[in-house]
C-alpha cells in the first residue's frame, strides 16, 4: 500500500481535479430539505430532488427527525424500519447487508457487497466502512432493486443512501445527552452550524460518543467485566463555499473509531453425534475433556456468560474526506465528487474462548480507496432530461490473518492418537513445544481499479407517461497476491521440536508456508441496463414497471493452501411492477411493489472439502450457480390527525436457490465417497426470512395551553423463522421474533430553544436472537456470531435551536 506522502499527493490530485473541472452538477442542493410527510417526501434516489411519488423505484425514507427521535444510528437499526432489509453486524469485517435475502457478505476482504452504501454521494468500497454510528443526518433512503446505472459500483441489489445535514448560514445547533438505566451507558451527540461570511462561507461540525456496558459477563478473573459493549466516538466537519448563486464547493471530513470488548461468539451446542447416530470422535468438548485440562467444563449454551482471557479490544477506524463541486451553467448542471477513505480493523480474538492460553486469532485490515465522479445533467428537449457521467475508483486492501498459539495449544489441537502418545511426563514438553509461541500469518493484498461511464434519461412521451432508460459500462482490473508464513512470536525461525509426533501437530495446524503467490488477474467489462416506464394514473398516483440487469465482477481469490481459485462474475436480472402515491388528501402514503430477481453465479462465502484442514472443511469465496427472489413489498405512512400517525411495511419474500445441487454438506451430515455433497436446490436462501412485518406509530400532541407537547413513538418489527448458517445446517435456524423500540417524552420551547426530555427503549421486550450462526467443527461448537443486543432503556435530554 502507498506510503503516507503518496496518499496525500493522490488526494491532493483528486481534489485539484475536482476544482479544475469546474464543479459538476448540483442535482441535489447542499441544503436540500429533509423528508416531510406533510409537504411531500423529497428524495434524491436519482441524484436530483424529486417527490417520492414521482420516482418509479421502491424506496423507504427516514427523515432526520425520525432518526434522532427513534435512535436509528446503525445499519442494524435500519433493518427494523425497512421491509426486506437484513444485516449481521458482529464487527466491521464480518458485517453483511442484504435486501430481499440477497447480498449478505461477511468475513472475506476479496468480496464486494451487492447492496451498496453511499454517504453524501460517496460509495463505501469496503463493507466495514458502514460499521459506525451515523448521526446528524438529514435523511436515509433505502432503495430496493438494482440501482447500477446511476448509483455506481456494486449496487445490483439495492442501495442505502445517507445524506448528512449540510452547513447553514443561519446559526443552528443540537445537543443530546443520554444516560442508560438498564446498564451503565452514556451517549452524547451534537452539532453546530453557522455562516462565517454571510451567504458565502459556512461550516457545520458534529460529534457523537456512545459508551454502553455489554450484555455478556466474562467470568474469567483475569479479563472479567461486561463484553459486547459499545465504546465508540466520531465527528464530522463540513465547510461550504458559495461565491455565487450557481456555484458551490463543499469540503466534508469525517472520522469514527470503535474500541470495544465485542469480539465474542457464544457457544450454543456441541453435538455428541451425527445425523446417522454415530458418535463424533473429535470435538471441542472431547478435546477439553482431556486430563491435561484438569476437568475443565467450558461454557456451552449461554448467550450471557463467557470465560476467556486471550481476546483484546477490537479496534475499527473509519476516516474520509470529500470535495463536492456544483456548477449550474444554465443549459446543464455539472457536479464533481472527489473522495478518499480509509478503514483500519484490528481483531485479536480468543479462538477457543476458554481460560487457557490456547490460541489468539484475528485479522488485521487496512483499506484505502480513492474515487472521482463527474456528472452532467440537463434537458435535451422539453420532454427529455438526462444525466451522464464518468466514475473512477480504486481500492487497495492489505489483510493479514494472524494466529498466535499458546502453551496449551498442542494439548488442544492434537488428534486423539497424538495426544495419547505425548501426554506423558517425558513427552509433555514436546506436546507444548509443538505450538507454543508459534505465530502464523496469511497475507493478501487485493487491489481493484474500475472505470465506468453511465447515462440515464427520462423521456416524457405524454404529460402522464414517461419512459426511463439507462446504461452503464464498467471496466475493472483486479489483482492480488498472497503469502503464508510462520515464525516464533519474537520473529525467529521455527525449529523442529525433536519429536516427530509434535512436529506433525504443528504441520497439520499451520499448513505449508508459501511466498508471494500471484493471483490470476481479472480484466473484465460489464454492462448494467435499465428500462423503467411509469404512468401517472392521477396527479398523486404512479404506476410503474422496470426491467434491469447488472452485477459485479469476479474476484481474485485463493484456497487455504494458496491454490488459485478465482470467483466468477455475478449477474443479476430484475423485474419490478409497482404502484405508489398519496391518497385521501395526502393522509395516506402507500407503495406496493412486486419483484422477481434472479442471480447467476451468486458470490458467497461457502465451504469446500479440504482433507488438509483439521476440520476436513475450509471456507472460501465462491459461486452458487443460481438463486431467485420473488415477492411483494408494502411500505406506507398514515396520518390520522395532526397529532397521530402510523408507519407500516411488510414483505413476503420467496427467495430460493434455483441451482445449488453440489453444495458442501453441513457438519451433521455423514458424507461418503459416492455421496460427497448435498442438494440445496429449492431451499430458502440463507438469512432470508419469508415474512417481515413492520408497524409503528408516532404521537405529537400539545398538552392543553401549557406549551408542552407530548411525544410518544413505538416501532415493532417481526421476522419469520429462517436459517442463518451458510450451509443450511439444522443448527442454524433462528425462530421468528419481534423487536420493539419505544419512547415517551415531553417537549417545550424555552427562550427560543426547543427542549425535550424523554425515556427511550430499544428491544423493549428483551428478545433474544442472533443474526449469524457458525456450524460446529472439530475445534468449536455451534456459535452465535451475531447475538442481538438485549433490552436498553435510557433517559434522553435533547435541545435544539
Amino acid at each position: 500500500m502507498r506510503n503516507l506522502s503518496t496518499r496525500r499527493s493522490a488526494l491532493a490530485a483528486a481534489l485539484l481535479l475536482s476544482t479544475a473541472s469546474g464543479a459538476w452538477a448540483q442535482e441535489a442542493p447542499a441544503d436540500a430539505p429533509a423528508a416531510d410527510e406533510a409537504d411531500g417526501i423529497v428524495v434524491t434516489a436519482r441524484n436530483r430532488e424529486e417527490d417520492i411519488n414521482d420516482v418509479p423505484i421502491p424506496i423507504t425514507v427516514l427523515s432526520g427527525d425520525t432518526v434522532a427521535q427513534q435512535r436509528v444510528f446503525t445499519i442494524a437499526d435500519l433493518t427494523q424500519r425497512s421491509p426486506g432489509l437484513t444485516a449481521t453486524t458482529p464487527n466491521a469485517r464480518r458485517t453483511g447487508v442484504s435486501l430481499r435475502g440477497i447480498g449478505k457478505t461477511s468475513g472475506n476482504d476479496n468480496m464486494e457487497a451487492a447492496v451498496g452504501a453511499i454517504v453524501d454521494d460517496v460509495f463505501l468500497g469496503h463493507v466495514g466502512m458502514t460499521y459506525q454510528d451515523f448521526t446528524d443526518l438529514q435523511q436515509v433512503e433505502i432503495l430496493r432493486g438494482p440501482q447500477g446505472t446511476l448509483l455506481g459500483k456494486n449496487t445490483s441489489l439495492g442501495v442505502i443512501k445517507y445524506t448528512t445535514k449540510a452547513p447553514t448560514f443561519d446559526p443552528e445547533g443540537t445537543l443530546e445527552l443520554e444516560k442508560g438505566f438498564t446498564r451503565r451507558a452514556f451517549k452524547a451527540r451534537g452539532s453546530y452550524s453557522t455562516g462565517l461570511v454571510q451567504d458565502v462561507l459556512a461550516f457545520r461540525a458534529s460529534f457523537f460518543l456512545d459508551k454502553q456496558d455489554g450484555d455478556i459477563l466474562n467470568i474469567n478473573p483475569a479479563r472479567g467485566g461486561r463484553w459486547h459493549e459499545r465504546n465508540r466516538w466520531g465527528g464530522r466537519f463540513q465547510l461550504l463555499f458559495k461565491p455565487s448563486s450557481n456555484f458551490s464547493l463543499k469540503l466534508n471530513a469525517d472520522s469514527a473509531e470503535t474500541n470495544e470488548n465485542s469480539n465474542t461468539k457464544p457457544w450454543i451446542v456441541d453435538p455428541a453425534t451425527l445425523d446417522d447416530g454415530s458418535p463424533r470422535t473429535s470435538s471441542y468438548s472431547i478435546r477439553l475433556a482431556r486430563s491435561y485440562f484438569n476437568g475443565y467444563t467450558p461454557i456451552i449454551g449461554s448467550t450471557t456468560t463467557i470465560d476467556m482471557d486471550q481476546a483484546e479490544p477490537l479496534i475499527t477506524r473509519n476516516s474520509g474526506v470529500s470535495l463536492v463541486a456544483d456548477w449550474d451553467v444554465g443549459p446543464v448542471q455539472l457536479k464533481s465528487i472527489s473522495a478518499w477513505r480509509t478503514l483500519h480493523f484490528d481483531a485479536k480474538n480468543d479462538s477457543e474462548q476458554t481460560r487457557f492460553p490456547i490460541a489468539r486469532g484475528g485479522t488485521l485490515v487496512d483499506t484505502e480507496q480513492l474515487s472521482q465522479e463527474l456528472r452532467i445533467s440537463g434537458n435535451l428537449t422539453n420532454r427529455i432530461d438526462f444525466q451522464a457521467g464518468l466514475y473512477l475508483f480504486k481500492i487497495d486492501t492489505e489483510t493479514t490473518s494472524r494466529n498466535l498459539f499458546g502453551r496449551d495449544a498442542g494439548a488442544f489441537y492434537a488428534s486423539s492418537s497424538q495426544y495419547a502418545a505425548l501426554n506423558t511426563a517425558a513427552n509433555l514438553p514436546f506436546l507444548r513445544a509443538s505450538l507454543e509461541n508459534v505465530f502464523s500469518t496469511t497475507y493478501q493484498n487485493p487491489v481493484s481499479k474500475s472505470e465506468a461511464v453511465f447515462a440515464q434519461a427520462n423521456w416524457k412521451l405524454t404529460d402522464r407517461f414517461t419512459v426511463t432508460g439507462g446504461v452503464r459500462y464498467t471496466w475493472e482490473q483486479k489483482d492480488s497476491i498472497t503469502t503464508r508464513a510462520a515464525t516464533y512470536v519474537d520473529g525467529t525461525a521455527l525449529v523442529a521440536t525433536g519429536n516427530s509426533t509434535a512436529d506433525a501437530i504443528r504441520s497439520t495446524q499451520l499448513g505449508a508456508p508459501y511466498a508471494d503467490i500471484k493471483g490470476e488477474p481479472i480484466r473484465d467489462g460489464s454492462f448494467s441496463w435499465l428500462i423503467n416506464p411509469s404512468f401517472k394514473i392521477t396527479d398523486d398516483v404512479l404506476l410503474y414497471a422496470s426491467a434491469s440487469g447488472g452485477g459485479k465482477s469476479g474476484a481474485v481469490a485463493f484456497l487455504n493452501d494458496g491454490t488459485l481459485a478465482n470467483v466468477l462474475p455475478e449477474r443479476t436480472t430484475d423485474f419490478e411492477l409497482g404502484v405508489k402515491g398519496a391518497f385521501f388528501a395526502n393522509a395516506l402514503q402507500l407503495s406496493v411493489n412486486l419483484y422477481n430477481t434472479r442471480v447467476r453465479n451468486y458470490q458467497n462465502v461457502t465451504s469446500y472439502k479440504d482433507d488438509a484442514s483439521a476440520t476436513g472443511f475450509s471456507s472460501r469465496l465462491g459461486n452458487i450457480p443460481g438463486l431467485r427472489a420473488r415477492g411483494v413489498e408494502l411500505d406506507g405512512h398514515l396520518r390520522v390527525s395532526d397529532a397521530l400517525s402510523f408507519n407500516f411495511g411488510g414483505a413476503f419474500n420467496d427467495a430460493v436457490y434455483t441451482d445449488w445441487s453440489n453444495a458442501t454438506c453441513p457438519r451433521n451430515v455423514v458424507t461418503t465417497k459416492d455421496n460427497p455433497t448435498c442438494n440445496n436446490t429449492g431451499k430458502q436462501v440463507v438469512g432470508a426470512p419469508k415474512w417481515n412485518v413492520i408497524i409503528g406509530f408516532n404521537v405529537d400532541q400539545p398538552i392543553g395551553d401549557s406549551g408542552f407537547t407530548l411525544r410518544v413513538f413505538a416501532n415493532d418489527t417481526w421476522r419469520s423463522s429462517h436459517n442463518l448458517e451458510q450451509l443450511l445446517s439444522p443448527y442454524g435456524f433462528q425462530k421468528g421474533y419481534h423487536l420493539t423500540d419505544a419512547g415517551i417524552g415531553v417537549a417545550k420551547e424555552l427562550g427560543g430553544v426547543e427542549t425535550e426530555f424523554s425515556i427511550v427503549a430499544k428491544n423493549l421486550f428483551d428478545t433474544q436472537y442472533t443474526t449469524s450462526v457458525n456450524d460446529f467443527s472439530n475445534n468449536a461448537p455451534v456459535g452465535y456470531d451475531g447475538v442481538g443486543p438485549r433490552r436498553y432503556v435510557g433517559a434522553l435530554l435533547r435541545v435544539k435551536y
